[in-house]
């Protein structure tokens, strides 16, 4: 419980007061978002109301490093991801506690052998026979007191803050679904509004390895984003992603572009690349580009 007051005051303060630290696209994004979404409310479009959505990566966009891998800086941990925090809770049939170095081995074996997306929904089938409530509750302890003091303090408040002007936040990731959802608390979301790369749960509870279509990586990130435009659809308003968020110009591209191709009846929707680097050719000057660097914890001397 101290925990979550702390992190309730901590959020107070990025909401209602002055920052620890300002970036100042951390007030533009929003700002430049909700100019749009003031645009399509005036609009014939929205006479009977319309849903507003914003889109986002997570591991590298909200969380600094890699919440299924972990971070390493400057040759040293910084913190154990959630993939090596469950094997050594022994939720692993394949590895034992104490082997994920085994495990990442052959992780590493995998990627470069069958490629990225063989290596990463084999991340949630290790944990095949496993109970998904235990390795949920393994991973919301981790998100709670490892992993949200390393979110970046101006995605955290743009997500905030557009969540409060109405505009709903979706994670869209390629981590595992088991771990990801359990972000939800720590972001103050509904988990259905996070997604990631999902293996089917059994009557019992059960994790299986049987992989759920679409595999949320690279294009894949755009279909189920599509998917959940459609299915906002259903309620018979209009849908529109007015903001997209990234940091990988090879992950994130896919729907980021998804989002620019919408057509407005007024305004345009925003793409923002966070701390993606150079921009390849294919995608220069496609994006907005940003840098950020602030935590909400472990900052550095400024």
């Amino acid at each position: 419980m101290r925990f979550y007051a702390a992190l309730f005051l901590f959020l107070c303060l990025l909401t209602c007061g002055k920052p620890v630290h300002r970036e100042d696209h951390a007030y533009d994004i929003p700002k430049a978002i909700l100019e749009t979404k003031g645009l399509l409310e005036k609009s014939p479009a929205c006479a009977k109301g319309c849903v507003f959505i914003s889109a986002w990566d997570f591991d590298g966009t909200i969380l600094k490093g890699d919440s299924t891998e972990g971070l390493i800086e400057n040759g040293k941990p910084e913190f154990a991801g959630l993939e090596e925090t469950a094997i050594n809770a022994g939720l692993s049939r394949i590895y034992k506690p104490g082997e994920f170095a085994r495990f990442w081995k052959d992780y590493e074996e995998m990627d470069r052998i069958q490629g990225h997306t063989a290596a990463y929904t084999y991340l949630p089938k290790v944990f095949k026979g496993a109970k998904l409530k235990d390795l949920e509750k393994v991973a919301e302890i981790h998100f709670a007191r490892v992993l949200q003091p390393y979110f970046f303090t101006s995605s955290v408040r743009m997500f905030l803050d557009l969540k409060t002007a109405g505009v709903t936040p979706y994670i869209i990731s390629a981590a595992p679904h088991l771990f990801i959802r359990s972000s939800a608390a720590t972001l103050q979301i509904p988990p259905n509004h996070i997604y990631g790369i999902e293996v089917a749960i059994d009557p019992a509870g059960f994790v299986t390895d049987r992989v759920i279509e679409p595999v949320t990586y690279a294009e894949g990130k755009a279909k189920r984003l599509e998917m959940i435009v459609s299915d906002l659809a259903r309620g018979g308003k209009p849908v529109f992603v007015l903001g997209a968020f990234g940091n990988s110009y090879h992950t994130d591209a896919d729907f980021l572009h998804w989002t620019l191709r919408q057509q407005f009846p007024a305004g345009k929707p925003l793409a923002l690349m966070i701390n993606g680097g150079s921009a390849p050719p294919e995608h220069a000057g496609a994006f907005t580009e940003v840098k950020q660097e602030f935590l909400m914890g472990h900052n550095p001397s400024k």
